[in-house]
């Protein structure tokens, strides 16, 4: 692959790329334009330290130069990294890929091969297959979201090795899974322009985007939190049902009902509303149900935070997903502290593991049925 790069230093740009990419240095934009124009290359990168002119006029000019559908990456500067962004989105830049002004030389190189496919690993799309299940997972808040999306894949994967599960956090306001797993640089905003299209978002190895499980190899997890647009969330969920057999969206708040999340919710195999168990969250659950079922999508309730021989009436015309126990506050708050998984603890909670069990042997029977 050649690859122009626009940077003051010709001995150190090559550290930033590929080791088996073809690269030509431009030391000044002026050179850059040149040599776009008399190589026509197949990627380009620029550091926004490069440009004296605004953003708003050098980034599209540089994007216009280059031929159709060639990618482009720029690295920015702290000083630039929320102007390049917010001309991106208004100007509307597809194949334009912006980094994060905080990455470090290695990590600049890492994204690079990530965006241009240099990173080797299985191929992403699975033939006759692409039947993965997409949950969308929403509360009111404190329900238990993150706690379930930390400990239940997990239980999930062990149970299910030949299946691949993805769990994405998507949860802008609080984005705990994220810091839980670290999942900073692991974010599908980076990939962005892969959404604009569908074909081109399932070509991306997404396994190879996420980061892996350190219990279990067949279990993946990314970043996901970011102000999509309803039909990026449609490819992305399109993408990542053809590669895995389980998509986990902790989308969090379920308000405000934003264009995002009401496509989300026609876009997912299945809605979970996570619902505390007592009277007031009960009742408002079945509003929210009854509200969403007018419109055509069918919503599931997990009941959580469920008191031992607490009896629950949510309806008989709601469907429950399942039920987890109640967890100590303090408990939970050791769990978080030290970032410890509650079910690979040498002595995990018996009750909340064996309700997990359970909806995980539910859930494998449920879509074995479908399947046959």
């Amino acid at each position: 692959m050649k690859i122009i790069v626009c940077y003051p230093m010709k001995s150190l740009a090559k550290t930033y790329m590929p080791e088996t990419s073809e690269v030509l240095v431009a030391e000044t934009p002026v050179e850059f334009f040149r040599y776009v124009q008399l190589y026509q290359p197949d990627a380009a990168v620029l550091f926004s330290e490069m440009f004296s002119s605004p953003v708003w006029e050098w980034l599209p000019r540089a994007k216009e130069a280059l031929p159709e559908g060639t990618p482009l990456i720029v690295v920015p500067l702290y000083r630039d990294e929320a102007l390049i962004g917010r001309v991106t989105e208004e100007i509307g830049l597809t194949g334009m890929y912006a980094l994060s002004a905080k990455l470090s030389q290695e990590e600049i190189r890492d994204q690079i091969s990530h965006i241009l496919g240099f990173v080797k690993g299985i191929q992403p799309t699975r033939a006759g297959e692409g039947k993965g299940v997409v949950y969308s997972l929403m509360s009111y808040g404190s329900s238990g979201i993150t706690t379930f999306c930390i400990n239940y894949p997990l239980v999930l994967a062990r149970q299910n090795p030949e299946k691949r599960i993805a769990v994405l956090d998507m949860n802008e306001a609080k984005p705990d899974l994220t810091r839980f797993f670290k999942l900073q640089k692991h974010q599908l905003a980076l990939f962005r322009p892969d959404f604009l299209d569908m074909s081109t978002a399932k070509k991306r190895n997404w396994r190879k985007v996420c980061k892996q499980s350190v219990h279990v190899p067949n279990l993946y997890y990314a970043h996901a939190a970011n102000k999509w647009r309803s039909s990026e969330i449609a490819n992305m969920m399109a993408a990542f049902r053809d590669q895995f057999d389980f998509v986990y969206v902790d989308w969090g708040y379920c308000f405000p009902e934003s264009e995002a999340l009401q496509h989300m919710l026609y876009s997912a195999d299945r809605n979970l509303l996570f619902v505390r168990a007592d009277p007031f969250s009960i009742e408002n659950a079945r509003e929210w149900i009854r509200v969403w079922s007018q419109r055509g999508v069918t919503c599931e309730v997990l009941l959580s935070h469920m008191d031992k021989g607490e009896p629950f009436r949510i309806g008989e015309d709601i469907s429950v997903y399942g039920v987890v126990p109640r967890i100590s506050e303090g408990r939970l708050m050791q769990s978080h502290r030290s970032s410890s998984v509650l079910v690979e603890e040498f002595f995990p909670p018996k009750p909340y593991m064996l309700s997990l069990k359970q909806i995980a042997e539910a859930e494998y029977y449920e879509k074995s049925a479908v399947l046959s």
